[in-house]
């Protein structure tokens, strides 16, 4: 995603798949919209005038239930410690999983 913002138009059983998107801000614009983010516990729903920052870089699906617009836009610039924060939130959550799940933490920490 390089546009600094844009409009879908959504329906049932057809994800909008976005990766490397994080801090785009998705609003829906019209209907109810379904949104599951790597690394969160939950999934949102959003209707309209409703906002949701994306986490981080990992895949996020937008889905409607029924028909509905988003609008994706660019993320609100922000400082290095913040995306390092960000990205390292993700990061804990992914170790921690692994932990509870007797895996090895993942070996590596490439921040921005």
């Amino acid at each position: 995603m390089n546009q600094p913002s844009a409009e879908y138009e959504l329906s049932t059983d057809q994800p909008l798949r976005l990766e490397d998107a994080g801090g785009r801000v998705v609003e829906a614009v019209s209907g109810t919209t379904w949104i599951t983010a790597y690394g969160q516990r939950t999934d949102f729903i959003l209707r309209p005038g409703q906002r949701f920052m994306v986490p981080n870089d990992g895949l996020t699906l937008i889905e409607a239930l029924g028909r509905s617009r988003v609008r994706v836009a660019a993320p609100i610039a922000q400082s290095w410690a913040h995306r390092v924060l960000r990205e390292g939130g993700a990061r804990w959550s992914e170790t921690m999983t692994r932990l509870r799940q007797g895996l090895r933490p993942a070996a590596r920490c490439d921040f921005p």
